[in-house]
């Protein structure tokens, strides 16, 4: 009898290949699904719509409330701005005012420092309002003495000049009449001037005169109340200036 022999070397019926090919599809047909189709509701004939799609909007209470918040934040920039440009302006204005003040007070108080009187006790001559005297500050016409006057016109301070004079002890009434005038402020409300006399009683006088008295007072305070430009601030100002 003719034996059969077995070839162990024979590759089996599934060869390498094929079972590459094989997990190949596999892999292939895992991966790929199918894609769910949108559910569909008829309509009229020939009409479909989709479920799934809805368009988003805002509604009517939304909307009131989205204005009624903008309009509040509206109104409260609003306010915010006005209180602080109320507050600026304020402060511009004090600025203004002091400013004014401070220059006019200068001027006042470098003239009164400079009081003098004549052989004939001329001249101080103080009222409430108003103030006339003798001063030996420096003037336009390099003059050893000259007359001042302050007062208000109006809403207006004013100061007279007189240096219509050579001799330092000639009588008031010898001056010429060549006066300057100049406006030192505006808007100025109340103009008061009140004279210390340290040796009478009351101390405060509101009126001087000097060819009664004999002498000068020991000091003048002045009281100005004044206003800015625009008439947003209002103050008043204290000064005391004494007399040498």
């Amino acid at each position: 009898m003719r034996q059969l022999k077995i070839n162990n070397n024979q590759s089996p019926i599934f060869n390498s290949q094929s079972l590459a090919r094989t997990a190949l599809h596999q892999s292939t047909t895992a991966k790929v699904a199918p894609r769910p189709r949108p559910s569909l509701r008829l309509g009229r004939p020939g009409q479909a719509s989709i479920v799934n799609r809805r368009c988003s909007a805002f509604t009517l209470v939304e909307l009131i409330v989205a204005i009624s918040l903008s309009a509040m934040i509206m109104v409260i920039t609003a306010i915010i701005f006005k209180q602080a440009s109320s507050a600026f302006s304020q402060s511009d204005a004090r600025n203004e005012v002091y400013q004014n003040v401070r220059a006019v007070f200068d001027i006042i108080k470098r003239d009164i420092f400079g009081s003098t009187l004549n052989t004939n006790y001329e001249l101080f001559k103080g009222e409430l309002n108003t103030v006339t005297f003798l001063s030996s500050t420096s003037n336009n016409n390099d003059q050893p003495i000259m007359l001042i006057k302050y007062f208000l016109n109006g809403n207006t301070l004013n100061k007279s000049e007189n240096t219509d004079t050579a001799f330092l002890n000639e009588h008031i009434s010898d001056f010429g009449t060549a006066t300057t005038t100049g406006i030192l402020g505006f808007n100025v409300s109340t103009l008061q001037f009140k004279y210390y006399d340290k040796d009478a009683v009351p101390k405060w006088e509101n009126t001087w005169d000097s060819t009664t008295k004999k002498y000068l007072p020991d000091a003048v305070a002045v009281e100005m109340t004044i206003s800015d430009m625009r008439n947003r601030y209002t103050g008043t100002s204290t000064t005391i200036i004494s007399i040498p």
